[in-house]
């Protein structure tokens, strides 16, 4: 074994050392410790978040949206496509849709809603997947009768239960005598939830014909929605879609759309990494305190050694795995601290979110390139903590060493 090595270690763990040195040595380990498992925690929240929130809006308007500037919306539907199609080849799902603004009426209760056709078989959103009462369904029933999908919180605010009767009120303009809504009769099918609280208490799922006929639209759709491939490239393929396609057509990507959604994703992930990198900072200069107290308690020690011979550069590799020693065993139970909390949220979701932030429990998303980069980058700044002391400790002249007590 290299003898610098084992004197270190000597030095910071042998029993007859200064218990005031063992101390310090455990609380300069506990703060990288603390420091690696905080930022490992909080990068993998911060990702979660931004995966869930991610994926919610992509299962609520798609990855691109291509609309009219025409009021009515889009008239030539297949003409529409093609040109997409054409413009964008790594469409994974395309579908048409019909959106408008609307009144929900059951029994008394009466509330403004967005009701959104969809084609069943090439639908994007997820609410497929999110229902937790009653059936997907949108088919009609038959001329005068539709199915529609509610969403869970705004069916118990009207108490609104599977299979009963509502009315949908069109509204084209203002209401007036010479401008009266249409209405239409709907059964519930289903009841929903996908997180999403602000959508899910307003966004009503039908199919687009009737759809059309309670907005009196034609055959106009009000846009069409897409998936590609890679979502990072998204607002790129909507600049694409705009040029390609030109007036009256308009793309515009999710993160457009969502734009203070995402916004307030990003301001969350900003400083939080920043301010939790202090206690990484704050560790090595734990570091350097606890290095320097060990140079002045092993003093005599260094003076022992010069004197048989040890080179500076001897003495200084001895204080520099005193560091790296310290620096390692922080950044090992750093990450078993950090990661072992993270899969103990993931399975058994100790900690719940108020309803703003669109879930229930905590997201976690570990990225081990992220756990990587925490801890080199941790283990790089404990190692430039060790230099100071170490120099100092290589620049003690034996015979003062010696005489120190």
């Amino acid at each position: 074994m290299n003898y610098k090595f084992l004197i270190s270690r000597r030095f910071l763990f042998s029993r007859g050392s200064s218990k005031f040195i063992s101390f310090i040595t455990y609380i300069s380990i506990l703060g990288v410790t603390l420091g690696v498992a905080a930022l490992i925690i909080t990068f993998s929240v911060l990702n979660g978040f931004e995966k869930e929130i991610k994926s919610k809006i992509a299962g609520l308007v798609s990855h691109i949206q291509v609309t009219s500037f025409d009021a009515n919306g889009i008239e030539d539907q297949n003409d529409a496509l093609s040109k997409i199609k054409k413009s964008v080849p790594d469409i994974t799902q395309i579908s048409p849709y019909v959106q408008r603004e609307g009144l929900i009426k059951f029994k008394d209760n009466i509330e403004g809603v967005i009701l959104k056709g969809i084609d069943p078989l090439t639908d994007l959103s997820t609410a497929r997947n999110k229902i937790v009462s009653g059936v997907f369904n949108v088919s009609p029933i038959d001329s005068s009768i539709s199915r529609i999908l509610i969403g869970n919180k705004l069916a118990k605010s009207l108490g609104i239960e599977v299979g009963n009767k509502v009315f949908i009120f069109g509204l084209k303009g203002i209401p007036s005598p010479v401008n009266q809504p249409k209405i239409k009769q709907f059964i519930v099918s289903g009841l929903y939830e996908t997180g999403l609280k602000d959508y899910d208490d307003v966004i009503l799922y039908s199919d687009i014909p009737s759809t059309q006929k309670v907005f009196d639209m034609g055959k106009y759709i009000s846009g069409i929605e897409l998936n590609v491939k890679d979502a990072s490239k998204i607002n790129a393929l909507a600049s694409q879609l705009r040029d390609d396609m030109g007036y009256p057509y308009n793309a515009r990507s999710m993160f457009q759309i969502f734009r203070g959604l995402f916004n307030w994703v990003e301001l969350q992930k900003a400083p939080a990494p920043v301010i939790l990198s202090l206690i990484i900072l704050v560790a090595t200069f734990n570091i350097v305190g606890t290095l320097l107290m060990l140079v002045l308690e092993k003093t005599h020690s260094i003076g022992v050694l010069k004197s048989l011979g040890a080179s500076k550069g001897a003495i200084m590799k001895i204080f520099i795995y005193d560091g790296i020693l310290i620096g390692f065993i922080g950044v090992i139970f750093g990450n078993l601290l950090g990661l072992g909390i993270c899969f103990l949220e993931m399975k058994f979701k100790f900690f719940s979110l108020p309803e703003f932030y669109y879930m229930k429990d905590v997201p976690i998303l570990i990225q081990p390139q992220l756990v990587l980069l925490v801890s080199i980058v941790s283990f790089i700044l404990c190692f430039f903590a060790t230099l100071i002391p170490s120099y100092i400790a290589s620049k003690l002249e034996p015979v003062r060493s010696l005489n120190f007590i």
